[in-house]
Order: structure tokens, then C-alpha cells, then sequence
């Protein structure tokens, strides 16, 4: 299979993986909050922030290392993660099946927005 043959996704695994760490650290975070108002663990915490985080992290170790997507086509993405939209752009990069096609849709709605 050639390059120019693969659709640029993220892998199923990782999906899957960072919904789970996601749903546990947003559950150790609201445990933390609502337990530990006295006294937090700061651990339980920090370990759930940490998980939290799993998601955009992901997503930029991703668009850092695949070959898959064109240097136009990771511009596009990294300005709508700088933008105003970036958690609507980083759940659409974690559900798109091409990346490709969603990232050249994305800029054409930011140019028809823009005009």
C-alpha cells in the first residue's frame, strides 16, 4: 500500500484508549472535588488531571509524527488548534475517518466564514 493510498486516521486503538483514560480521569477529578473538599488527594488528582490531558496529547504527538497527512493539510489542523474551535477540531480529528478530506473542509468553511 502506498502513501498516497492510506487515508489519514487516527488508529482505532488509540481512540479507544484515550476515551478510556478520558472518562477515568474526568471521574477522578469530579471524585477528587467532591470527596476531598476538606482535605484533597493530591494525588488522585494529579493523576487524573494527567489522564485528562490524554486526548490533546494524543492528538499532537499524531499530527506531529504521521506521514500520512500533506504539510497543508497539518497547517490547516494546527491553526484550528490555536483557534477558537479547538475542541470542536479535536474531537473532529479523533472521529474522522479521513483527516485529509476533513482538514481541506475545515478551511473552507474558516475562508467562507471569514469572507
Amino acid at each position: 500500500m502506498t502513501l498516497e493510498n492510506r487515508t489519514a486516521q487516527v488508529p482505532a486503538v488509540v481512540r479507544r484508549t484515550i476515551l478510556s483514560l478520558s472518562v477515568v480521569g474526568l471521574s477522578g477529578v469530579f471524585l477528587t472535588f467532591w470527596f476531598g473538599f476538606e482535605e484533597p488527594n493530591v494525588w488522585l488528582a494529579t493523576l487524573s488531571a494527567a489522564m485528562l490531558i490524554a486526548a490533546p496529547l494524543a492528538v499532537i504527538l499524531h499530527l506531529t509524527f504521521t506521514r500520512t497527512l500533506s504539510p497543508e493539510e497539518r497547517r490547516i489542523w494546527w491553526n484550528d488548534f490555536t483557534g477558537a474551535d479547538v475542541w470542536s477540531a479535536l474531537s473532529e480529528y479523533l472521529s474522522s475517518a479521513d483527516l485529509s478530506a476533513t482538514a481541506q473542509r475545515r478551511a473552507a468553511e474558516t475562508a467562507a466564514r471569514r469572507s
